[in-house]
């Protein structure tokens, strides 16, 4: 596997740094100058018992030397495998590439192998596991379990109509036309026929939202629901409202109840784009922006990539844990929804077809608040790789899971790297130089349009 160019780059300004230090492509192991004493202390890296259902490894700089105590003079490199290896390449690539902070969480079958921090919290303060991030639009993710919850609970129903519903809780006397037809299967899936909504997220057109949902029930909307694939925040702002419709509660209180209590999940919160409290990483925003307000149930959450790979793990059938859907739901959930034939094709004049065998099954799509990275040919999940990215201002965060059993989340405050979904790239670079990894896996594609 090779390296992105923007990775080489910042690790040639380490190797300048520190003279010997270099970090490696392929299967060999990373390096870092040993400037210590003479005689280091072997290797404390901690692995996982059978004992302990969620295992935190901590590292140090191992010692080829110290079996035969031989001393390794000052100045002298040597190698870096397994979490050490993992923590120097994400440390060097993320914040020498330019980001304030950074963590990562690991988990393997179902148990927690690592997690760690890089860069700081605030001015001043070193960043923690267990800080708070923001994590955009996996906000998406963790919605979208909440509501197929309720589905499951009998609250609500996926090909139900929700739009006039809505539309009596917006106080929208008279919403554009095909609002009607609106269900939660069309949110989940991003097939509701809403625009993106750029401007109206994240350009201060509105205060909240609500505000946002009410534009959007009274704008003209893109496509008839159920036809056409687009990536809009206001599909997941507007399920935020249907949820507490139906509850009579706060979306995040229905969430914590719903999906953060089973899975043991207590310091997650939604946020302000200005709030900042303890055990908050801060991120840097314009003055006078109020995105995370008008996201809402798309993207206002705070997370510790521990808590994410929790919640990726309740999605995976194959591995031990608490999953707070059903089989079939998890099943559904991950499946890549695949827009059906529109009745306006023969008219427009698209070629019949010229086979009767069923095309093969798409392996890379949305399927309900997921992102379907790759999934085999031959259908089904169980193979699949999938998750979810977020982007905001100074915000990068995405958690995937992966068919060998690793699920992964990464979170950073700061602007590299510039594509989210190079996280991917990054991570599996690290998890190859550890040992973690055959370098096998296939990269996710360029971002949808995110938030």
């Amino acid at each position: 596997m090779k390296l992105a160019g923007a990775v080489v780059v910042g690790l040639a300004v380490a190797a300048s740094a520190c003279t010997t230090a270099e970090v490696q492509s392929g299967a060999g192991p990373a390096f870092v100058e040993v400037t210590s004493s003479p005689t280091p202390a072997p290797s404390t890296t901690k692995a996982p018992t059978s004992s302990a259902p969620a295992t935190t490894s901590t590292t140090s700089v191992p010692n080829a030397a110290a079996a035969t105590e031989v001393p390794t003079p000052v100045g002298s490199v040597v190698p870096l495998s397994g979490w050490a290896a993992v923590d120097q390449y994400l440390e060097v690539t993320l914040i020498r590439g330019g980001s304030a902070a950074a963590s990562v969480a690991v988990l393997r079958n179902g148990e927690l192998q690592h997690q760690a921090a890089y860069g700081r919290r605030i001015a001043g303060e070193a960043a923690e596991p267990s800080d708070q991030f923001r994590v955009a639009s996996i906000s998406k993710t963790i919605l979208a379990v909440t509501a197929l919850e309720l589905v499951e609970d009998g609250v609500l129903e996926l090909d139900a109509p929700i739009g006039s519903l809505l539309a009596t809780r917006l106080d929208v006397s008279n919403p554009t036309r095909g609002i009607e037809a609106i269900t939660l299967r069309h949110l989940l899936t991003h097939r509701s026929g809403f625009p993106q909504y750029e401007n109206l997220f994240f350009r201060n057109e509105v205060a909240s939202c609500p505000d946002a949902a009410r534009a959007g029930f009274t704008r003209s909307l893109q496509s008839v629901a159920g036809t056409s694939f687009q990536y809009s925040n206001m599909n997941f702002c507007v399920l935020g409202i249907l949820i507490e419709q139906v509850t009579g509660a706060p979306y995040a209180q229905v969430v914590q109840e719903e999906v953060l209590t089973p899975l043991a999940i207590t310091s997650m919160r939604t946020a302000g784009t200005f709030d900042l409290e303890p055990g908050d990483v801060e991120h840097e925003s314009a003055e006078g922006r109020n995105y995370m307000e008008v996201l809402a149930g798309a993207g206002a959450w705070l997370a510790a990539p521990t808590d994410l790979v929790t919640i990726l793990n309740s999605l995976d059938a194959s591995t031990p844990g608490t999953k707070v859907l059903e089989p079939a739901t998890l099943e559904r959930m991950a499946t890549i929804t695949v827009t059906p034939p529109s009745d306006d094709d023969e008219a427009a004049g698209q070629p019949a077809p010229t086979t009767t065998s069923e095309p093969a099954p798409p392996t890379q799509g949305y399927g309900m608040g997921l992102r379907i990275f790759d999934a085999p040919p031959t259908g089904g999940t169980a193979d699949a790789t999938f998750g979810h990215t977020g982007t905001l201002e100074s915000t990068h965060a995405m958690f995937v899971r992966r068919p060998a059993g690793i699920t992964w989340a990464v979170t950073i405050s700061g602007e590299y790297p510039a594509s989210t979904p190079e996280i991917a790239t990054i991570m599996d670079n690290a998890l190859l130089l550890g040992g973690f990894a055959d370098g096998t896996y296939r990269t996710p594609p360029p971002p949808l349009d995110d938030a």
